[in-house]
């Protein structure tokens, strides 16, 4: 008997319909994405996140434990299952009921003032008729942030942003890892390329308004997996020790017309994204001169120290303990803020355990930004336990950084960079408060923004220096690649005495603002 079924696929927006077939022995949700079905998902088809709901018009598979523990008795009775986990036996008509993803603001901003683009924003073509064009992108775990900048002067032309569709296989790296290394990568090749082509295209067009835009050259950033699965690399060494990239110096390709190139990286888990995040932020260079941190915080926190004569590098996985949970749509940043407000009024102790009766029913406060909406924050005794666990392993991080540079004491690091969107609506003595950074750094902690983009945007302006030419072969990327090579990487869970650390930082810290 054929193992193959036919479903029928039923849009739960438009009414679209698709007939996939599927294979019995694999579940609903590997056949979605086959197909090319872009569906919500965070906890890597373990069941646990709810978020890939279909429901089953007839012959619906049992309900697996994950189903009655994530579903009404009603949504059961009435054919709902999780795709990830319903395994479907017999011809079928499936509705998708995919619960909708919170809408995401990407940032594209960066606050690197002492390097700034120049020209800065201008107009699209400004009456031009044929206009030199290079295109900038940041590829993202969860998001694509591009922009098309004239040729040479920075000057940026368009913008647009986009999710990374590639989180249909899972939300942080590990789990891309294993999706290219269960035979997926060509699949995640195609959706990143599709998002980024798809971006270019758009902002070309937005450009020309009536005349022409000539694409010269693309630039990419990226963190290592991601780069290998754009480029169609293998990953299987990216997800077991000793984690070595099979390529991690500058790339590049003919693609869309024009030569792309992909900034070079330090490691497996500290990418290109970072490399150009410190050029963005001068620290290359004899900038990088005295003692400093970059740190970049997101669902993988990568963090580069230097001392003025060595630099060091790692990175610690916080989760997704800094972006808020699932559908609630409550922002990273403002779950610190909440956090430390709740530290502040006793309600949660050093140790993290919320005061009843908020042990069971958890608490709201309305937190407020400069130039943003109040924002209703619900924080429970789960998100607090998240927040101690992504914090320990940055502090952790933080202090095996100093202690391979020889640098004794917080206050001797003179300058502190913090990457990324997180960071960049991060109140920092809220941060302190909860001992994300150490209480020393509230006031020297400058938020960059993305930093990534910025330094992609800085390095297309090369172009003027090297007087064009293979863009591979420019000096500028001799200079990071050096740079890059200099870097002394550990990986965190591998240190000495890592374990006690860990936990000693999982405290909040006492000290009041």
């Amino acid at each position: 008997m054929s193992e193959q079924i036919r479903i029928r696929l039923i849009a739960k927006e438009g009414g679209n319909e698709a007939e996939l077939f599927h294979d019995r022995n694999r579940t609903l949700l590997h056949t979605l994405r086959e197909g090319g079905i872009s569906l919500p998902s965070l906890c890597d088809a373990l069941g646990k996140c709810g978020r890939c709901l279909v429901r089953f018009c007839g012959y619906a598979p049992l309900p697996t434990p994950s189903d009655r523990a994530l579903l009404r008795p009603e949504q059961l009775r009435n054919g709902y299952r999780l795709a990830c986990m319903a395994r479907p036996v017999k011809d079928c008509k499936v509705e998708t009921a995919f619960a909708e993803e919170r809408r995401m603001d990407i940032l594209t901003a960066s606050s690197t003032v002492d390097r700034p683009a120049r020209g800065g924003e201008c107009k699209k073509n400004g009456g031009r008729k044929d206009i030199k064009a290079d295109a900038i992108a940041d590829i993202g775990t969860t998001t694509i942030a591009m922009q098309m900048v004239e040729a040479g002067s920075g000057c940026i032309l368009d913008t647009f942003t986009c999710l990374n569709p590639q989180r249909i296989y899972g939300m942080d790296v590990i789990s891309r890892i294993r999706a290219g290394m269960e035979g997926n990568g060509e699949v995640l090749q195609k959706l990143v390329r599709n998002a980024l082509e798809d971006g270019i295209r758009k902002m070309v067009k937005n450009v020309e308004d009536g005349g022409v835009c000539r694409l010269e050259c693309i630039f990419l950033s990226a963190n290592t997996v991601m780069g290998h699965l754009f480029m169609g690399y293998p990953v299987e060494t990216l997800g077991k020790s000793p984690f070595m990239p099979m390529h991690i110096k500058r790339d590049g390709l003919d693609w869309l017309g024009a030569p792309a190139v992909l900034v070079p990286g330090i490691s497996a888990f500290v990418g290109g994204d970072i490399v150009s995040g410190l050029y963005a932020c001068g620290l290359c260079g004899h900038q990088g001169n005295g003692k400093w941190l970059f740190l970049d915080l997101g669902t993988n926190a990568e963090m580069v120290m230097g001392n003025g004569d060595r630099i060091a590098a790692t990175a610690a996985a916080a989760g997704p303990a800094f972006e808020g949970r699932g559908g609630e749509g409550i922002a990273g940043a403002e779950r610190i803020s909440a956090i430390a407000a709740l530290l502040d009024q006793g309600i949660v102790d050093e140790t993290g355990l919320m005061a009843d009766p908020y042990f069971e029913t958890g608490i709201e406060r309305i937190i407020k930004r400069e130039g943003r909406t109040g924002i209703k924050v619900k924080i429970c005794q789960e998100d607090i336990r998240d927040i101690q666990m992504a914090k320990a392993a940055i502090r952790a991080g933080i202090h095996f950084l100093m202690e391979h540079l020889a640098v004794e004491g917080y206050e001797e690091i003179e300058r502190v960079y913090i990457a990324g969107g997180f960071g960049f609506y991060l109140d920092k003595k809220a941060a302190a408060r909860i001992g994300l950074i150490p209480y020393e750094w509230a006031e020297k902690a400058k938020t960059v923004g993305n930093t990534s983009l910025a330094g992609v945007r800085l390095l297309e302006r090369e172009r003027v220096k090297q007087g064009g030419g293979n863009i591979l072969e420019w000096d500028v990327w001799d200079d990071l690649e050096r740079f890059a090579g200099k870097a002394e990487v550990f990986q965190l869970a591998e240190e000495p005495g890592f374990d006690k650390v860990y936990v000693d930082f999982m405290n909040f810290d006492v000290w009041q603002y």
